[in-house]
């Protein structure tokens, strides 16, 4: 019996080590997985908001599309100059001023 509890308890660092091996290896994986989907959410960002804003102008519509693909992004945790730019927009009341149709068209280059 004093021989077996060194081998079980050598046999159970080895599995120990081979689940936080393992472990490592999903949280990798989830951590790429999370930035391609924020890669190709900023894309998809980009391509629904950009083209509201080169005319420098705004409609209810191209409001409406905005806050919708600023929710996506933001559920994607996508960080960008774009998306803080769409924000400012989104939030303002009424009538984008000017200077943040500009910055947003800016970030879109």
């Amino acid at each position: 019996m004093t021989r077996t509890a060194p081998a079980i308890l050598a046999l159970a660092a080895v599995l120990l080590t081979g689940c936080s091996a393992a472990e490592d290896i999903a949280s990798d994986a989830a951590s790429a997985a999370g930035a391609s989907a924020r890669e190709a959410a900023l894309r998809e960002l980009e391509a629904a908001v950009c083209p509201l804003v080169a005319d420098n102008t705004l409609s209810e519509a191209d409001r409406s599309t905005l806050a919708s693909a600023i929710d996506v992004a933001q559920g994607l945790g996508v960080e960008s100059e774009l998306l803080t730019a769409a924000e400012d927009i989104n939030n303002s009341d009424g009538t984008p001023p000017e200077s943040e149709l500009a910055a947003l068209a800016e970030a879109c280059r």
